[in-house]
């Protein structure tokens, strides 16, 4: 989390309060959350709206997700683990990148 938070400062596209350092018309919200229930793939990242999950992400990884994912628009495929496309994107025009119905089970 703080990998993300310096690197995306030095670039300015980290949105929030210029007191703290970040940019008010920036691009990235970064957020952190205890749990995404997926315990046992590590460190997890989510990228929204484009729904691509990274799993095992360390801070040496960090880079490589803002430079290639953030500000290229590439998904890292070495660490990506799940792809769930926002309602109404490519997952209806594009089977292959839908959620697996296992998914959504409770």
């Amino acid at each position: 989390m703080a990998a993300f938070e310096s690197q995306l400062k030095a670039l300015g596209v980290l949105f929030g309060r210029e007191a703290k350092g970040k940019n008010p018309k920036g691009s990235v919200i970064l957020t952190e959350c205890a749990s995404v229930g997926f315990c046992a793939i590590g460190a997890a990242v989510m990228v929204y709206p484009d729904g691509v999950w990274y799993a095992q992400v360390r801070a040496a990884d960090v880079p490589e997700i803002i430079e290639e994912h953030l500000l290229q628009g590439r998904v890292v495929e070495r660490l990506s683990l799940l792809q769930l496309p926002a309602e109404g994107l490519a997952a209806e025009s594009n089977p292959e990148n839908a959620a697996p119905e296992s998914i959504w089970e409770a």
